[in-house]
């Protein structure tokens, strides 16, 4: 919907002359609005995890490195 036709149903519902039609035209193109920006932000969302995953893996993966220099010993052999 248009700025310019959004205006025209606004104007006609200060006057009170909006038709059922129109209204309907209001709620549909309100909806398809909110479904763009509803998928808008799952895509977002949907990168954000890719990248966080990538990141934990990362992360694993130096914590993996930085133990393989260190152990523990349990029991202490006399020579």
């Amino acid at each position: 919907m248009t700025q310019n036709r959004l205006n025209d149903l606004n104007e006609k519902i200060e006057k009170e002359t909006i038709s059922l039609n129109e209204v309907a035209e209001i709620c549909s193109a309100a909806l398809e609005s909110s479904s763009k920006h509803s998928k808008d932000i799952k895509n977002i969302l949907k990168s954000f995890e890719e990248k966080l995953c990538s990141l934990e893996q990362k992360i694993q993966e130096l914590e993996d490195k930085s133990n393989l220099g260190f152990s523990v010993i349990l029991e202490d052999e006399e020579d």
